[in-house]
């Protein structure tokens, strides 16, 4: 019997290329202080209002202030103000990748293939939504490095604490519901990556913190 190829996703260069420039350029670039991350998400081809650029870019602003904010065409100056007051926003978005979002007019999203980044600070006070057919003439900088990013990357890990010590006398006469204490803590364990050494160190239960020697 044939084995039957492993079923992957078929994906172009030209969507392969756009979603690392994206993810690239977007985590980790700072507006006022604040941190944004980036997240893909299917084509924005909805019927709700965005901001239409040349070149079939769109964007629409779902938060600002940490006020949520519904988009309305009919709404010339106040369209306007929020175009202002996220001038910061847009700019930096603008230099990270290398294009202009200057918007001719709002309607649906533009029907091309595309892909649809969330952009988002940490806090949640600013939520930018951003589509981006596959053909953009993007030029991409890498955004700096942003360590309080790292806080939100799970790592599976194991710690491995040593238990206590019992002669078999004592152990014959422990009962359900007795305790038993191994110390005060910090206490002696070790940290075990699923790849690598084992790393000893301390371990302090209550403020769930792990230093190695």
């Amino acid at each position: 019997m044939t084995p039957e190829p492993p079923r992957f996703p078929v994906m172009g260069a030209e969507e392969a290329h756009l979603r690392q420039s994206l993810l690239g350029a977007l985590c980790g670039l700072s507006v006022d202080d604040r941190v944004l991350r980036a997240q893909l998400l299917p084509h924005g081809d909805d019927a709700t209002a965005w901001f239409r650029c040349a070149d079939a870019i769109a964007f629409r602003l779902l938060r600002f202030g940490g006020r949520a904010l519904s988009m309305d065409a009919g709404d010339g100056p106040g369209m306007a103000a929020l175009l202002d007051a996220a001038d910061d926003l847009l700019s930096a978005v603008e230099a990270a990748l290398g294009l202009t979002l200057d918007p001719l007019d709002i309607g649906p999203c533009p029907d091309t293939a595309g892909l649809t980044v969330r952009i988002g600070s940490l806090d949640q006070q600013i939520v930018l939504l951003l589509s981006v057919p596959f053909d953009a003439a993007i030029l991409a900088q890498p955004a700096p490095l942003a360590p309080s990013l790292l806080g939100h990357i799970a790592l599976p890990v194991a710690i491995a604490v040593a238990g206590p010590r019992l002669s078999p006398a004592d152990a014959a006469t422990l009962s359900p519901g007795d305790l038993l204490l191994i110390g005060p803590a910090p206490i002696a364990a070790t940290l075990c990556p699923p790849h690598g050494d084992a790393i000893p160190g301390r371990l302090d239960p209550v403020a769930r913190c792990f230093r190695p020697h």
